[in-house]
C-alpha cells in the first residue's frame, strides 16, 4: 500500500488492527529481509555467470574448494548435496576428475531461462522490464526485471516454514533456472541458501499487535505468499 491509501489489509470497525500506520509501515522489517535476501540470490546468480564466462573449470574449482594453510581442500555441506544431485560419491575434492571438477564447479546457467526476479517494495512500472550488465566491465547483457516484494517467491517460503531448519531447507530448494542442458539450478547450487537464511532469521518471528477492542493479532508473512492457503503464515498458526 501506498501510506495506506491503497490495500493497507489493517481491517476495518472494531476488527482493525492499530496502530494502522505501523501496520503500514515497515513494521517490523520483515519485507525488507525479504528484499535483501531475494536481491542477494539475484545478484549471486548474475555474478556466477560472469565469473564462469571469464574463468577456466580448472580455475573455478579452486576458487569454490580453496585449499587451506596446511594445502588441504575440504568441500562445505552444501557442496556434498550438489554432489549428490550427480551421483558422485567422492568426497575428497584432490580425488576429482577433471570431467567431475567441471561437473560440480560449472553451473552453466542459461541466461534465458533464468526465472529469478528481483524485487522491490515500490510500485514502479518501469522497472518491470529492463535490461541488465550494460556496465563497460560486464561481459554481457540480458533481460530482466523487478517484481514486487511480496510476490518474491522467499515470502511464501516465509508464510510455509514450521521452524528455521525448515526455512533453511526451502530456501535452498528454490529453482532460480535451468542450464543449458535444461536441468533446474537452485540456490543451494548456488551455495547462498546459507546466506538468505541468516538475512530472515528473524523474520520468521510473527508480529503481536491488536485490533480496536484490543483482541490480539498475529501479523505475518504478506498477501502475495498467503493467499493460496488461507491463513497469515503456518508459524503464526502454531503459536495461536
Amino acid at each position: 500500500p501506498t501510506f495506506g491509501i491503497k490495500g493497507g489489509a489493517a481491517g476495518g470497525g472494531y476488527a482493525q488492527v492499530v496502530p494502522m500506520e505501523a501496520f503500514n509501515l515497515h513494521l517490523t522489517g520483515d519485507i525488507h529481509s525479504i528484499t535483501a535476501a531475494n536481491n542477494l540470490l539475484a545478484a549471486a546468480i548474475d555474478t556466477r555467470m560472469f565469473h564462469e564466462s571469464k574463468q577456466s573449470d580448472k580455475s573455478l574449482f579452486s576458487r569454490l574448494c580453496p585449499a587451506d594453510k596446511a594445502g588441504v581442500r575440504k568441500f562445505a555441506p552444501v557442496m556434498l548435496k550438489r554432489l549428490e544431485k550427480f551421483g558422485i560419491t567422492k568426497t575428497n575434492p584432490d580425488d576429482f576428475t577433471d570431467e567431475e571438477k567441471t561437473r560440480f564447479a560449472r553451473l552453466d546457467i542459461d541466461p534465458d531461462a533464468v526465472t529469478w526476479n528481483r524485487v522491490l517494495d515500490v510500485c514502479d512500472r518501469s522497472l518491470r522490464g529492463i535490461v541488465i550488465g550494460k556496465g563497460k566491465n560486464e561481459n554481457f547483457e540480458r533481460s530482466a526485471g523487478f517484481d514486487i516484494t511480496v510476490a518474491s517467491e522467499i515470502m511464501a517460503v516465509l508464510a510455509l516454514t514450521t521452524s528455521l531448519n525448515d526455512m533453511r531447507a526451502r530456501l535452498g530448494s528454490m529453482v532460480i533456472g535451468m542450464d543449458k542442458s535444461g536441468r533446474p539450478v537452485t540456490a543451494d547450487d548456488l551455495g547462498v541458501g546459507g546466506a538468505l537464511c541468516v538475512l530472515m532469521k528473524d523474520a520468521i518471528m510473527p508480529t503481536c499487535m491488536q485490533t480496536v477492542e484490543q483482541t490480539p493479532v498475529f501479523v505475518h508473512a504478506g498477501p502475495f505468499a498467503n493467499i493460496a492457503h488461507g491463513n497469515s503464515s503456518i508459524i503464526a498458526d502454531q503459536i495461536a
